[in-house]
């Protein structure tokens, strides 16, 4: 019998290929291996958990045609197990308004984001970002809702952008965007926080990565997997490193531990 009851899964270049175009949905990019793999995770009493920066509103869908009920969203600042919130981490509005107008003073582009909406104060924004049609504007900061859990940053032409609080990081999730929110959350917390609702052991826990931003996801499990694609710093960290996610490497690791057969 196998020790494990559970694995994570970061999305992007881990579950998906990036190396495919990214006009294909993120479930036509998940290799046929990795959906057996997960199937066969979940047959054998292992749940499946994706663990992502993504918005639960961006995940459920495909995540649910993949058999996978539990997440990790929006860089841990929303968790749910099979459907229900375990935690959610906003933003205090004073810590949220300060920011914002500090982004505004620095013409910093940003969409807010709750666990159920997108936002944003700039008309601009609400119309001409590439994620406009999801964008509903709002006149102004007094008229945000109390559940901002984080401001998603279009970086432009900068390379980076400074915060004025230590309660809030900025973590890079793509070559232009930026994710604000607490700073004492990550996946990590949102992994802890599944671990303690179903009272399973980290050394219990598995988990699939492949950039920066899952090294303490990493911390908080027994068994951290790296893809053959991971940066050097995750490879490091981790037990095991497997294949590249499109030479099935999501597949092999579960083989190599008797979790799949």
């Amino acid at each position: 019998m196998t020790q494990f009851k559970i694995a994570f899964f970061d999305i992007d270049g881990t579950l998906a290929d990036n190396t495919l175009p990214h006009d294909l949905s993120i479930l036509e990019r998940i290799p046929l291996s990795a959906k057996e793999a997960l199937r066969q995770l979940k047959q054998n009493g292992i749940e499946p958990v994706i663990a992502s920066g993504r918005n639960h509103l961006m995940l459920r869908e495909f995540a649910s045609k993949l058999g996978v009920e539990s997440l990790v969203a929006s860089n841990g600042t929303q968790v749910l197990y099979k459907g229900k919130e375990v935690a959610c981490h906003p933003i205090a509005h004073s810590l949220l308004k300060e920011t914002m107008l500090e982004f505004d003073r620095q013409q910093i582009r940003y969409i807010i984001e709750t666990p159920e909406r997108f936002l944003a104060t700039s008309k601009k924004v609400a119309t001409e970002d590439a994620a406009a049609k999801y964008i509903e504007y709002v006149a102004d900061i007094k008229s945000l809702p109390p559940d901002v859990i984080q401001l998603i940053v279009r970086l432009e032409d900068r390379k980076n952008i400074q915060l004025e609080s230590e309660l809030l990081v900025a973590e890079k999730v793509a070559p232009v965007v930026m994710d604000v929110h607490l700073s004492h959350v990550s996946k990590a917390t949102g992994v802890h926080e599944i671990l303690e609702k179903l009272n399973i052991k980290p050394e219990e826990a598995l988990a699939f990565g492949d950039e920066e931003n899952d090294l303490a996801m990493f911390d908080a499990v027994g068994y951290p997997i790296a893809m053959g694609n991971a940066c050097d710093a995750l490879k490091e960290k981790a037990k095991f490193v497997t294949d590249k996610v499109g030479e099935d490497g999501i597949w092999l690791a579960c083989q190599k531990l008797g979790l799949v057969q």
